[in-house]
């Protein structure tokens, strides 16, 4: 049953970011979409350790709780408040064409990241297709502490005796 449920997932991505890619493709300069600028705030979303998710999955891909995502119309800029105090150089966009359920990874102008600080990131739909996203981004993990060291040389060893050194004529 686990090696179905792996299968249907894996289709449902690769057909996600086929249909991904084919929507994006008939959009142009020309197109009588409205692309009027519109804009959105998202407040929600959690931080764990150093990773902010705009919309943590609380449950299986297949259960209602995976979502819901922010909602993400042609010409819309959200901002996301990820609340990490600093501004993460990690940030991966993911699209889906309902509000929960399976994404895809973003590419091209289906997101244009246009800002990152220290307490936002923004993003633009770019396209003429209204999607649903999912953001996390994160801060680099710190290496632990180094423990002290003490002076140079105060360990009171005698030089001679360092690894290498001859003792005999």
């Amino acid at each position: 049953m686990n090696m179905r449920r792996a299968v249907r997932s894996s289709l449902e991505l690769v057909f996600t970011s086929a249909a991904l890619a084919l929507a994006c493709a008939g959009c142009t300069f020309t197109s009588t979409c409205n692309r009027d600028p519109d804009e959105d705030t998202v407040t929600t979303g959690k931080v764990v350790g150093n990773t902010y998710i705009s919309a943590p999955n609380e449950g299986s891909m297949d259960g209602p709780t995976y979502g819901p995502f922010a909602y993400f119309p042609p010409a819309r800029t959200l901002t996301f408040e990820h609340h990490l105090g600093a501004a993460p150089p990690d940030i991966d966009i993911w699209l889906a064409f309902r509000d929960k359920g399976a994404l895809a990874p973003s590419a091209g102008n289906l997101s244009i990241l246009e800002y990152v600080d220290a307490q936002i990131i923004q993003i633009k739909n770019d396209t003429c297709s209204e999607y649903w996203v999912r953001l996390v981004a994160s801060l680099p993990a710190l290496p632990a502490p180094l423990p002290p060291q003490g002076e140079a040389g105060a360990s009171g060893a005698d030089p001679s005796d360092a690894a290498g050194a001859s003792s005999g004529p």
